[in-house]
């Protein structure tokens, strides 16, 4: 008897723990689920003007720190070309909990208290988990001419997948496919070290794009791809290819809720 009570105790926890664990997945809204194995963050830091090159030492300092803690497969700090006193960084994670971990870490706390004053701006932190994204330690490592693009994507939720009414054929392609039709067609644009999707585990309507390029010149290369201008097309609910609508009156009425916003940055080396 104590037996069977054991085991139906044992099953119940085990229910109990897959449960958990698959409720970590983000679920888009055709159904897809997304793992959070890998597990990745984002974050958006703005400095004082003044603070630039203090911000910087800091950030150079974490990523070297964070680096070893258990579950890290990356860590990066990014300098924004045209404005040098905003940065990003670029997490990846074994799981949620290895993240966890380092943030409760004595390192990262000190960091966040030491930033703090030189912040005009909240530290904007932001969990994501792959949409199409390489596995981060097979990304090459870019030198010091390699030049970084992080995109924030916002699909209207409606127009995610079909029918997508914004589209010029309801039937699609709608909003994420077209996100992963550029992911796979920019990694073969010649220059490519990385071009990942990453959705937002808190609002899966919500992406980031993060490319790595060898050099500013690829980078400009890819932006004039025929590839890229017709996902630019669709995405403003225009014929791929046409660039503008041939009736003089229309308006654009993109499937995004945003801003296509492309921020270019250099690797704090």
């Amino acid at each position: 008897m104590r037996q069977a009570f054991a085991c139906v105790v044992g099953l119940g926890m085990l229910a109990a723990s897959l449960t958990q664990a698959m409720a970590k997945e983000v679920e888009l809204a055709n159904g897809t689920k997304l793992s959070d194995k890998p597990y990745f963050v984002v974050t958006y830091i703005e400095a004082a003007p003044s603070a630039a090159d203090a911000v910087a030492n800091l950030l150079k300092q974490h990523v070297s720190e964070s680096k070893s803690d258990e579950g890290n497969l990356r860590f990066e700090a990014l300098q924004r070309l045209d404005r040098a006193n905003h940065f990003v960084l670029l997490e990846a994670w074994s799981d949620e909990a290895a993240r966890e971990g380092h943030a409760k870490a004595e390192h990262t706390v000190k960091f966040r208290q030491d930033l703090q004053p030189d912040l005009y701006s909240p530290y904007d932190e932001r969990p994501h988990v792959g949409l199409v994204a390489a596995a981060p330690d097979t990304i090459a490592e870019g030198d010091a001419s390699a030049i970084y693009v992080v995109t924030h994507v916002d699909i209207i939720p409606t127009e995610q997948f079909a029918p997508c009414t914004r589209q010029v054929n309801e039937a699609g392609p709608c909003g994420n496919e077209m996100v992963e039709t550029l992911v796979e067609a920019s990694r073969k644009h010649d220059g490519n070290l990385r071009f990942d999707a990453l959705t937002q585990a808190n609002r899966p309507n919500h992406m980031t794009i993060v490319e790595e390029w060898t050099s500013a010149q690829t980078q400009a290369d890819h932006t004039v791809n025929t590839d890229t201008r017709n996902f630019r097309d669709s995405l403003s609910g225009l014929v791929p290819g046409s660039g503008v609508a041939d009736d003089p009156l229309f308006v654009i009425n993109p499937l995004s809720g945003s801003l296509y916003d492309e921020q270019l940055y250099a690797p704090l080396g």
